[in-house]
């Protein structure tokens, strides 16, 4: 990404910045800003998971743990996660 902005400065520092050259008071200047910035800061990383369970136990599935995880990694990242359970079948 490229920006092109002019910055109007005096004494005590920045005034002001806009996208066209600016009027300026009697005590301050201009100065033509040209900032390069690579794409890739701009975006999220892709995070991607799978998990196999072989064995299925017979008592209650406790899907906590999912919601824990999925809270975990979206706080860390800023990415927002969908975990699904899904049923799969076996093919011989």
């Amino acid at each position: 990404m490229k920006v092109n902005q002019w910055m109007a400065i005096n004494r005590n520092g920045i005034v002001r910045v806009r996208k066209s050259k600016p009027d300026l008071n009697w005590n301050e200047l201009a100065m033509k800003l040209q900032i390069e910035i690579p794409d890739e800061l701009f975006k999220r990383p892709l995070i991607s998971a799978k998990i196999k369970i072989e064995d299925v136990p017979l008592q209650e599935f406790n899907p906590e743990i999912i919601v824990n995880t999925k809270e975990l990694i979206e706080q860390q990242t800023g990415v927002k996660i969908d975990f699904k359970i899904v049923k799969e079948e076996k093919h011989d």
